[in-house]
């Protein structure tokens, strides 16, 4: 980094073009830059780590290639009176891909990513929530495309207009893809270490402490297989400014086009200072975005001017993992069938652990309600008013 506490230009180019092409040597790697020296390229990657701009290698699922049974994402905004304390080990028991608060005037929120396998049962934990008043309200909506990230432009404006967001574009695939490869144990129990960006060598190690005898030999192919047939892809991405720097939010759209809606999705902040992701939510547009801080301030205010999105709603990170209140796990996969290469979710399992914690959390109001010592009304003296 440099001295002024800002990224150089040969940092971003470097952002670029491992972002870009994440396969890349270091060796190869130096020829697009303008470094001399290798041991260069491996300090400014290191040094882009420990500011928190750069972080990667890692593996992405295509969790729609996962199993012969449809396996959905979810993504919930969930309204609550209740403390964080109180809400968050609830949305645990479901097992939660992560769970962060986002900011609001009036009121508590959390947003929080589930896999699922059962829509309708993963509905009725969440009116179980509702009704037992741990949550006051709750919005689930489904992934139903390809999640498409696209890095900053680290040279592009950090303020864009909304002027071309809907301007006729040759639009990007973003159809899901579906399972037609069998999955083998070695292959899913080596995957969430590879989500987290784990090298090999460290993957050997964790699985024989836990007494499962690969071989070296053995992850490395199960790697290449999962490549090979698009379950994962290898991946670094990077936030456009220093992390104190950033502003991260979750944007949902509305069109009454999908078509139009995609279009605004792809372009959204393009070729601007702006990382971001993006999804089809059944009927509406999901952009989750990391920016400056001026680009959130104004955002909404240009959404309203643009008639064709019908709605929109806007929910900027209160915190995120590594913070206070936020929650974040890589699923294990411990409810794959290899047999049969199919996956289901324990939601009877879920259901009856909030019960208990229900009506633990109620004996532990009575009892207290029984211990509380209520004091003896203070006798108010009546004093003689002399005249």
């Amino acid at each position: 980094m440099g001295k002024n506490n800002r990224i150089t230009d040969n940092e971003k180019k470097l952002l670029h073009v491992i972002e870009t092409h994440p396969e890349l040597s270091i060796k190869e790697l130096l020829t697009h830059t303008t470094y001399k020296w290798e041991r260069t390229v491996k300090r400014k990657l290191r040094q882009l780590k420990e500011q928190g701009i750069l972080s990667g290698p890692f593996y992405v699922l295509n969790y729609s290639k996962l199993s012969k049974n449809s396996l959905h994402k979810l993504v919930c905004t969930v309204e609550t009176n209740q403390s964080y304390e109180t809400v968050i080990p609830y949305l645990q028991i479901i097992e939660p891909i992560w769970v962060y608060p986002v900011m609001s005037p009036h009121k508590k929120v959390l947003t929080a990513a589930f896999y699922s396998t059962d829509i309708t049962a993963m509905e009725d934990i969440l009116q179980l929530l509702k009704d037992n008043d741990i949550i006051t309200d709750y919005i689930a909506r489904v992934w139903h495309s390809k999640r498409l990230v696209e890095c900053a432009n680290l040279f592009g404006d950090s303020n864009p207009s909304l002027d071309n967001l809907l301007t006729p574009c040759e639009l990007p695939d973003m159809s899901l893809e579906y399972y037609d490869i069998a999955w083998n144990e070695c292959d899913l129990r080596i995957l969430p270490y590879l989500e987290g960006g784990e090298k090999l060598i460290e993957i050997l190690r964790k699985e024989k402490n836990l007494h499962r005898d690969w071989t070296y030999e053995q992850i490395k192919y199960s790697r290449g297989k999962m490549v090979k047939n698009g379950l994962i892809e290898k991946k670094y991405l990077y936030n456009p400014f220093l992390p104190e720097q950033c502003a991260h939010f979750q944007l949902f759209l509305k069109t009454d086009d999908i078509n139009v809606t995609q279009r605004a999705l792809y372009n959204f902040a393009k070729g601007a200072r702006v990382t971001k992701q993006y999804v089809l939510c059944e009927d509406w547009g999901k952009i989750t975005c990391v920016s400056h801080p001026l680009f959130l301030k104004d955002l909404m205010s240009k959404l309203d001017s643009i008639d064709a999105i019908t709605e929109r709603e806007i929910y900027p990170k209160r915190a995120f993992p590594p913070g206070r209140y936020c929650s974040g796990q890589i699923p294990e996969y411990k409810y794959f069938n290899v047999e049969n290469q199919t996956i289901e979710y324990p939601y009877h399992v879920y259901e009856e652990k909030i019960k208990e914690r229900i009506e633990s959390e109620q004996l532990v109001v009575q009892e207290s309600a029984k211990k509380l010592v209520v004091p003896e009304k203070v006798r108010i003296r009546e004093t003689e008013m002399h005249t």
